[in-house]
Order: C-alpha cells, then structure tokens, then sequence
C-alpha cells in the first residue's frame, strides 16, 4: 500500500554546494512565554495542510506544544505553563542538514529555510538528535518532519488565539497571540511594549450598556 507524502509548501528549491555560504533565515516563529493554554490550535492548522490527506492528525505537525512545569522562567509559580517548541531555523546550514549523510536539505528561495527532499532522504533519523531544541520529528509514515514556515505564512501564526493580558504577574504583556513571524528586532519592539489594562466586558455589562435589558432583569 503506498503512502502520499507529505506536503512541503515552499516557493521553489535552492541547492548550495558544500562550503558554498548560504543566506541565513531573516523572519522566524517566535512565542511569547506562558501565555500559552494548550489549545493545540497551531497543531491542528499545521497537520490540515502539511499532512498527505489533509487529516487532522498531531502526528503529522511540524510544531509541539509541552508541558513545561519545571521551567520558572516559563510558568507560573503554581507550574501551569505551556511552552511552544518550534524549529528555530538555526545559521544555515543548520546542525540536521550538516549531519545529513546524503545532502537532503534544499532552501526556499524565499525564507532559506532548510527543507528536507524526501525523496533524497534515506531515514537514517541523523537529523533528528542533532536538532539542539529537539524540533526535527517522525511521521507516522518514518518521514522526517521539519517546519518550512509554510512558504512564509505560516499557518500555525494564523490559526493562534488571542490570550488575555496581565496573565503572567512577573512579565506582563499587550493581548495578543502568542506566536508571531518576525524579524528578531521586531520581535524584540513586541517584547518591549507596555502592557495596556483594560475591562473585559461581559455579555451582561454590553448588553446594559446598550439599553437591551435592564438591571432589574
């Protein structure tokens, strides 16, 4: 029985010869820290369209979210706290394509991101541990899974929720999603922002603002 593989949505391939410099990734997944719930909507959208069939399948993702209670930094002291593990599209070439033994890892013309040719790859799972953040993964099929930032509009940015502000006592930060594609000085504009406190209004506080009901009901 044979199986499709997997979708690999890029704007082309670029091979670089061995020695020969290549352009390093400039926009990248960034997520701020616990803020985070767990929703696992980034999952689902990246498993829609990068898995053969388009099934809503985690094992096809490209981008995990954890459970990370021992990590200060990243939860709250009552060790609630999610973390996003994503591939940080280290200085081409990156350790998986060095690692490589037959030279799979081609680069979008568009992002340079490394993409893995499966049709050159021999699944020797190489690339695997030599992923410093542990974010090369297996398929269900023995593919390689590897973040290809969806051609430079990466769904899992898309599908990301809008969390609360003043969530985290310790870092406060603006309501907004969690994960971003940015330029690491932009992100880092984001980080500094001032958090800005406001009231969530209740159905029932909109609803006498507007004169629907009244306070007697």
């Amino acid at each position: 029985m044979s199986v499709s593989p997997q979708k690999e949505l890029v704007n082309g391939e670029v091979w670089y010869e061995p020695g020969e410099k290549v352009p390093n990734v400039d926009k990248k997944l960034f997520a701020l820290q616990n803020l985070c719930t767990d929703c696992k909507i980034c999952e689902v959208a990246c498993s829609l369209i990068h898995s053969p069939e388009g099934e809503l399948n985690p094992l096809w993702t490209r981008i995990k979210i954890e459970h990370a209670p021992t990590v200060e930094t990243r939860v709250s002291k009552d060790g609630f706290g999610f973390t996003a593990e994503i591939c940080h599209h280290c200085a081409n070439p990156p350790p998986c394509a060095k690692v490589c033994p037959t030279d799979a890892f081609y680069y979008d013309p568009v992002t340079q991101a490394a993409i893995i040719d499966q049709d050159k790859c021999i699944q020797c799972m190489e690339c695997v541990p030599a992923c410093p953040f542990d974010t090369v993964f297996v398929a269900p099929s023995g593919e390689v899974l590897k973040c290809d930032l969806c051609g430079g509009d990466p769904a899992c940015v898309k599908a990301c929720s809008t969390r609360p502000e003043m969530l985290n006592a310790g870092k406060q930060y603006n309501r907004s999603s969690v994960l971003f594609f940015e330029e690491k000085a932009a992100f880092s504009q984001i980080l500094r922002r001032k958090p800005e406190e406001r009231d969530e209004v209740g159905i029932m506080q909109a609803m006498l603002s507007k004169g629907k009901i009244s306070s007697s009901a």
